[in-house]
């Protein structure tokens, strides 16, 4: 598993360039290959104790649970009482010991599960050269939530005191196995003013002082690193009933080098059959040899042997993979892209001719309701709709709506949900329009907390109707679950002091077609009940209607079958499903019922 060891070297790391040349190759400053038997301790330091470390913790932190085993190190969760805690593990830091400034950072570590399970590779200030936290920084490589098992966060933390302490970062989506199935390297290049976050060397985030502006750019200091694992706490919730207890991080290596590596970039989901898609070797000279492949049904359009490769896709996704040759040796570099399903309009949330399940209950501009269609052509063809006019003497001028007609918005967030809105302005081309879903009550705080996740747009015509895709830009506030938004929020041009007019209709929520079965579609709300939903570890279905149900099938939203019951279940008859095991999520149940028909409803597995 080990490839080598290396001495001990505290050194302040730089980068330079934006190719990797022979002169360049990413040399290995500092590592720990956890080869021995016991804990190297002129690396690592224990953190000790208990008292919730700040964040509501369960564990007690103790020696104990850190062991050296096959040339892993092993921090391993117990549920055991020590010293008033329900709960043991373990929490190691390199400070004073393993000190830098830039360079890359990487783990190869396997991810432990569960509820309530939060482990964390991280890095913090030695110094505290702007203060105490978080003014001098904490940068996270990673960190993992056991109710979120496909998601990892990369996240940078800075700005004044809490309780005005501000973050930033972003997410990766595994989409498939969840990252408990299999080692990842999660690492970070970090260079004066840019920090880049990795997967298998996939590039999925990078921050720059932009985006902590106006508050300081702390990450120009000394940091350490800090492995952990965590019970409980405020985000990650605590452990429950479907809880596995001991639970293990499992890390191969820890290494540091003074350059960047080639690394992969593009999109991760892509549009049903998009036509055009780039992917990027980042770091690449002219002396490297790429060969690309792609999955069966995508299509190589241009760039084969080149940095930089066109593809076109088709309607199911794969593994992008490029093997790379250089004077530094060879490697692949792969991600998995996943094809977003054809969809079809599901739910309206905001149209001016029907009923609406949102509230309009605050704007800043000038609002008028029903308003007469000023071009009944192209896409929009109905007679009312809204009219705004923006304030100009507003930064921020804002909509928003109450209501909680979506019971699980992780689906839009893994973009297997789409907002649409139709769009009528004098704005110019170009003009952003920001959809931000919310929980009324954490949003009371300062941003980002309540703001669950945020959705964006640009105009393409003036003077005339499109209809705007809402893409899934962010999500700003992870404490906020999925299952909590009861506001949204419509921004048209924030952060300007313009005063357009914008005219807008059939805000809506699309779903994905059930190819195959449309034509037997029947309205599920006379054939079957689920219960409760949303549910955490048991689901219901009774049959409501007159007829046997000769089949019921449980799907996940990719249209993967998860449990099937082919006994026929009788009018006025209970099925249960174990769900148990199923992580937090929505799925579909779909019922084949006596005459052949089909009906389907959604059930949510929530908190």
């Amino acid at each position: 598993m080990k490839l080598f060891k290396l001495a001990l070297l505290v050194l302040p790391i730089f980068m330079f360039g934006s190719s990797i040349s022979q002169a360049q190759c990413p040399k290995l400053v500092w590592a720990d290959e956890f080869d021995g038997t016991t804990l190297d301790l002129q690396k690592w330091t224990h953190q000790l104790g208990g008292g919730g470390w700040g964040n509501n913790e369960l564990q007690n932190y103790r020696p104990e649970n850190t062991t050296l085993e096959n040339g892993l190190l092993k921090i391993t969760a117990k549920r055991e009482n020590f010293s008033g805690n329900a709960y043991t593990s373990s929490r190691i830091r390199s400070i004073n010991k393993g000190d830098f400034t830039y360079g890359r950072m990487e783990a190869r570590i396997k991810l432990p599960y569960g509820q309530g399970i939060w482990p964390a590779f991280w890095m913090m200030p030695t110094d505290d050269k702007y203060g105490t936290w978080p003014k001098s920084g904490e940068l996270d490589i990673m960190e993992f939530i056991g109710r979120e098992p496909k998601i990892i966060y990369g996240t940078i933390h800075f700005g004044p005191d809490w309780p005005n302490n501000k973050s930033s970062g972003g997410a990766y989506d595994a989409y498939r196995e969840d990252f408990s199935k299999e080692y990842h390297t999660y690492a970070v290049e970090w260079e004066p003013n840019e920090i880049r976050w990795y997967i298998d060397d996939f590039l999925y985030s990078t921050k720059r002082p932009t985006d902590v502006a106006p508050e300081r750019w702390p990450f120009d200091q000394r940091f350490h690193f800090i492995l952990n694992l965590a019970v409980g706490g405020t985000w990650p919730g605590s452990p429950d009933g479907s809880t596995v207890f001991p639970q293990v991080l499992e890390v191969d290596y820890v290494r540091v080098y003074d350059t960047r590596t080639q690394s992969l970039s593009g999109p991760r989901s892509v549009p049903f059959k998009a036509p055009f898609t780039v992917y990027t070797i980042n770091g690449s000279s002219s002396g490297d040899k790429i060969t690309w492949e792609v999955p069966a049904g995508a299509e190589i359009t241009s760039g084969q042997g080149t940095s930089n490769l066109a593809i076109k896709w088709g309607s199911t996704g794969g593994e992008v993979k490029a093997n790379i040759e250089n004077v530094c040796g060879k490697k692949e570099v792969k991600v998995y892209v996943r094809v977003e399903p054809g969809i079809a309009k599901e739910k309206a949330l905001e149209n001016f001719d029907d009923a609406s399940p949102l509230k309009l209950v605050y704007y800043d501009g000038t609002f008028a309701d029903n308003f007469a269609n000023p071009a009944k052509t192209g896409i929009n063809t109905t007679s009312l709709v809204g009219k705004y006019t923006r304030s100009g003497s507003t930064q921020y001028d804002v909509l928003i709506y109450e209501g909680n007609p979506i019971s699980d918005l992780g689906p839009y967030v893994q973009k297997q949900r789409k907002f649409f809105l139709d769009v009528y302005t004098n704005a110019a081309i170009g003009t952003e329009v920001l959809f931000q879903a919310e929980n009324s009550a954490r949003a009371k705080q300062s941003y980002p907390s309540g703001r669950h996740s945020r959705y964006q747009g640009f105009t393409t015509k003036q003077n005339e109707w499109e209809r705007m895709e809402l893409i899934y830009l962010d999500r700003p506030d992870a404490g906020t679950s999925a299952s909590s938004v009861d506001r949204y929020v419509l921004l048209f041009k924030p952060n300007t002091f313009s005063n357009n007019i914008y005219h807008f209709d059939n805000l809506d929520s699309y779903a994905p077609q059930l190819t195959g079965v449309r034509d037997a579609l029947v309205a599920a709300d006379q054939v079957f009940r689920l219960s409760p939903n949303p549910g955490r570890n048991e689901l219901r279905l009774e049959n409501i209607g007159t007829q046997n149900l000769v089949q019921a099938t449980l799907l996940g939203l990719d249209g993967k079958i998860l449990q099937t019951h082919a006994v026929p279940i009788l009018p006025a008859q209970i099925q249960e499903f174990n769900v148990r095991a199923l992580p937090l999520g929505s799925y579909f149940l779909q019922v084949l019922r006596a005459d052949g028909k089909v009906a389907v409803r959604q059930w949510v597995k929530g908190n």
